[in-house]
């Protein structure tokens, strides 16, 4: 305080001895002021932020609490704004075989979720048990848990529970009886599951729920479905993030794909069809379809339809046959490396004329390996597109 009134009388006595006295109260007290906003400006937000830290603290340990699942959904804006919502809604007990859109709406469900469930009941579908709620695509873990125990719903079967939690016992290195050792493995999560035959490119976001899938995964792959992504072979199903091993062996006998129904006609794998097929299924003449098989053989197989045009075919006829045949997105092409192929195969191959494959061996020779897709750019002997072929079916190091 004494250094402030200092520094108030060196300005008064220094700087504003041209002005009236007034004047120079004036100003004193604006700057005051000034101070006086500033300070109390970061005391308040200083004050602010701990609260919000606290509360936040408060929320986040209260739903941890609740959550003993370890493959529930993180805590994220989403499952905040569903816990916030439900402090202003007055809860009931409820059938969800049998409650009514407005009694769904009043226990918080969006339209999206409510027209789900009225969708899932029209087409047959039943809830049983109150883990069935929990896989109806939409509701998010956060909300089950809110609702659960308004559900007017027997808890999952006995024999289930039973297992379940000697499983968890197990793994704790508490209970190792026989009847747990003979149990078979449990299901992705841990609920009961139907097997069914399925068509990925059409399977509904309920038979997904149906087959053992998350929320996240299901969403997952509807949303890359509808930026046109297709399934032509069961391998392409397993390629899929979140379907393992263990997963595509239980699924692989159910997965049944109608091309036909996908295509609007029949259509043929390019990597595995014969020339018999190409004559006789698709009408392409036989000197064409030699020139196919021919080239899928020299090049180990084909990474699009299009390159049909390579194949020595005319194009508009490349471009006809091309309706009719697909390539997998599972098939994976076996690299070659530059470096360990011979002479003799490198001229022979079809992505090399013979100045390409001299300029390439010679580099083998002078300088050793090529290291890199910027080596072979450095020849100067290959376009862009050349370059984007050989970088397909070649590998570098």
């Amino acid at each position: 305080m004494k250094r402030l009134k200092r520094s108030l009388g060196y300005i008064n006595n220094n700087y504003f001895f041209d002005s009236t006295k007034r004047e120079r109260r004036q100003v004193i007290s604006l700057l005051i002021v000034s101070i006086i906003l500033l300070i109390g400006n970061k005391i308040y937000s200083s004050v602010h932020n701990c609260v919000y830290i606290i509360n936040s603290d408060i929320l986040v340990n209260n739903l941890n609490t609740a959550d003993d699942d370890k493959d529930a959904d993180t805590l994220n804006r989403l499952d905040k704004f569903i816990v916030n919502r439900y402090k202003n809604l007055k809860l009931f007990n409820f059938d969800p075989n049998t409650a009514d859109a407005d009694e769904l709406e009043q226990l918080g469900l969006t339209f999206k979720q409510i027209n789900t469930l009225l969708n899932y009941r029209k087409k047959g579908g039943k809830f049983t048990c109150k883990d069935d709620f929990k896989k109806l695509y939409g509701i998010r873990f956060r909300q089950f848990q809110i609702l659960r125990p308004f559900i007017s719903l027997p808890e999952k079967d006995i024999d289930e529970i039973k297992y379940t939690v000697s499983i968890k016992t197990e793994s704790k290195n508490v209970i190792t009886n026989s009847s747990t050792k003979n149990s078979s493995s449990p299901t992705d999560d841990s609920t009961k599951k139907t097997l069914f035959k399925f068509d990925p490119n059409f399977i509904t976001e309920e038979d997904m729920y149906r087959l053992g899938f998350y929320t996240k995964q299901i969403e997952s792959f509807i949303k890359m479905r509808h930026e046109g992504k297709k399934y032509y072979v069961k391998q392409d199903f397993a390629d899929l993030y979140f379907v393992n091993d263990k997963k595509f062996k239980e699924l692989e006998p159910y997965i049944d794909i109608d091309l036909v129904k996908l295509l609007g006609h029949e259509a043929y794998n390019l990597n595995t069809v014969t020339t018999e097929e190409l004559v006789s299924k698709i009408d392409i003449p036989e000197k064409d379809a030699q020139k196919i098989i021919e080239m899928r053989t020299a090049l180990g197989g084909f990474y699009s339809v299009y390159q049909l045009s390579d194949c020595g075919i005319d194009f508009n006829l490349a471009k006809k046959y091309s309706k009719y045949l697909f390539v997998a997105p599972s098939f994976k092409i076996k690299k070659i490396n530059i470096n360990d192929i011979s002479d003799n195969d490198l001229k022979s191959h079809p992505l090399f004329n013979a100045k390409q494959a001299e300029v390439v061996i010679k580099y083998r020779n002078e300088k050793g390996r090529l290291m890199h897709i910027e080596d072979l750019r450095s020849l100067n002997r290959f376009d862009k597109n050349e370059l984007k072929k050989i970088e397909r079916y070649f590998s570098f190091k």
